[in-house]
């Protein structure tokens, strides 16, 4: 039995500043790549910095913490 995954995608229309596209299509040259490609790779790239950065953000003020969590909690609890 043979499987096979489909990579379907769906089609949006896009508009940029014509700044952009100029930009795009340089890139388009040297990298021998379709600007469809280079806008799906930005995309993905930009959509994995948002997923660190929610949960750099979950982490609040813990994520940088010098002092332990639950140590931080131990001298809340003495303070009752």
């Amino acid at each position: 039995m043979v499987m096979t995954v489909e990579n379907i995608m769906g089609r949006i229309l896009l508009d940029l500043p014509d700044e952009a596209i100029r930009r795009l299509d340089h890139l388009k040259q040297r990298r021998n790549t379709a600007r469809a490609e280079l806008l799906r790779e930005a995309i993905e790239q930009y959509l994995e910095r948002q997923t660190q950065n929610v949960l750099h953000e979950a982490l609040g003020l813990w994520g940088e913490a010098a002092e332990d969590g639950l140590e931080y909690e131990r001298k809340l609890r003495e303070e009752w």
